[in-house]
C-alpha cells in the first residue's frame, strides 16, 4: 500500500493527520504532496491551522461528505 493510500485510508476512518503524525505513523516528510493526490482523487480534504509551543502546522481531516 502507497502512502497516499494508507494516509487516505486513516482520513476515512475519521481520523485527522499533521506533518508530525504523518512521518511516524507512514514515514513521510511531504504530507501536503500526499494531500495533493488525495484531493486530485476528488476527496475534500481540509486543513485547519494549529499552533503549539511556538510552532505552527496544518492538521488535516476529511470533510464529509466526501
Amino acid at each position: 500500500m502507497s502512502q497516499t493510500d494508507a494516509i487516505l485510508q486513516h482520513l476515512e476512518a475519521g481520523n485527522t493527520i499533521t506533518p508530525a503524525e504523518a512521518y511516524a505513523r507512514f514515514g513521510t516528510l511531504a504530507l501536503h504532496s500526499r494531500i495533493a493526490e488525495i484531493r486530485e482523487r476528488n476527496y475534500a480534504v481540509q486543513k485547519i491551522m494549529r499552533h503549539d509551543n511556538g510552532k505552527h502546522f496544518g492538521e488535516y481531516f476529511l470533510a464529509i461528505p466526501y
